[in-house]
């Protein structure tokens, strides 16, 4: 009998790296893999033979996708739960994993149709503010139906043990599995990896752009700096925080230094990635996501993996991950202290890059992370 699994993710793979890495991993002891998403990105991953695509619709942006009527986003939900259910009859899977709150609720919503036995793997990516999300929608029944599922999952698992205690686990009996945002040796060794400076620094911020992440700081530290330097911002963003942008640079006379850069796929990022010399991964914690990032923080490690110094916000929280490694840097956005990094990685650059490329493939890549799980995947299934 042929060992199957059915994976469900509520978005495109291709924006959750971690996602993409776990697909590969899990394609190791699964004869087949079924991912059943919603396409709003092109497909340029390449995905191991065995796994196979399960597209719930036509594929929409994300904008325009935000931009439809409650009932239209209603639809979309049910054509997804449908194909989903379709996919767990069709293929009756030994696992099913499901990668996010609502991806969980439309397992909550046909589990009792599916009269064969099973594991059950809920994945978080985050944890959602139950405050900010629109009452009756969706994701407002997604949450609710979250503290359900506790009781009949067989496993959970996080990208941050500190986002543990946001959920409440009283009913959970399953095992508990915490696997970082690694990136994987085996898709990063194919890059090329980032090179010493020679008459210009290039910073690269990398994710989601918005305010609280060291980006004005360090635009002034350029304007104020000797040496040239450049910045690039490569993500989604929104257009008030683009326009802030444009202008402050504008009014520091560093336009020509600053780039903004739409996002684009992973399959091609890390050689954007290694066109840089510092990564930029200021994540203030003013919400439950950056102030628990340590680990979850996907740019952190793909700049590692990189080759490239990484400069993070000075908390504890940071620090308690990132304090031993010496290609990060506490930073705490004041202008003594870029100058005294700056100075200090381009005087080392080899050795640090060296030496961060060194801790991800002896450590810190998602090959390393997920095998625990893997080994008690294989196990589990055996009983």
């Amino acid at each position: 009998m042929k060992k199957n699994l059915v994976c469900a993710l509520y978005n495109h793979p291709e924006a959750y790296p971690p996602t993409l890495n776990a697909i590969g991993e899990l394609s190791k002891i699964y004869d087949n893999i079924y991912l059943i998403y919603r396409p709003n990105l092109p497909d340029l991953w390449d995905y191991p033979e065995n796994v196979f695509l399960i597209r719930s619709q036509k594929k929409i942006s994300v904008n325009d996708q935000a931009s439809l009527s409650a009932v239209s986003k209603f639809f979309l939900f049910f054509s997804f739960t449908s194909g989903f259910l379709r996919a767990c009859y069709k293929y009756k899977p030994q696992t099913i994993l499901v990668y996010d709150s609502v991806a969980l609720f439309t397992y909550h919503l046909i589990r009792k149709m599916l009269s064969f036995k099973h594991i059950i793997w809920y994945h978080s990516h985050d944890v959602a503010d139950t405050a900010q999300i629109k009452k009756y929608s969706i994701g407002w029944w997604a949450a609710k139906a979250e503290q359900k599922a506790f009781r009949y999952l067989q496993i959970f698992s996080l990208p941050a043990n500190e986002r543990r205690k946001y959920f409440d686990l009283t009913a959970f009996k399953g095992e508990y599995f915490f696997v970082p945002n690694f990136p994987a040796v085996s898709f990063y060794n194919k890059f090329k990896k980032s090179s010493a400076p020679q008459s210009i620094i290039k910073f690269i911020f990398q994710g989601s752009i918005s305010a609280g992440h060291g980006i004005e700081e360090l635009m002034q530290f350029i304007n104020r700096s000797k040496r040239n330097q450049q910045l690039l911002l490569i993500g989604n963003i929104e257009k008030s925080y683009r326009d802030h942008i444009i202008n402050l640079s504008q009014e520091l006379n560093i336009e020509r230094f600053v780039e903004i850069a739409a996002p684009v796929n992973y399959a091609v990022l890390p050689t954007i990635t290694a066109s840089a010399h510092i990564g930029l991964a200021i994540n203030k914690p003013d919400n439950i996501i950056y102030s628990t990032g340590g680990t979850a923080s996907n740019k952190i490690y793909e700049y590692a993996a990189c080759g490239l110094p990484v400069l993070y916000y000075d908390n504890e929280h940071y620090k308690e991950y990132l304090a031993k490694y010496h290609w990060a840097f506490a930073n705490n956005l004041s202008m003594e202290v870029f100058e005294r990094q700056v100075e200090f990685i381009v005087s080392n650059y080899e050795s640090l890059t060296e030496s961060a490329i060194k801790d991800f493939e002896n450590e810190l890549n998602f090959e390393k992370a997920f095998h625990p799980l893997l080994s008690f995947l294989q196990r589990k299934e055996k009983e």
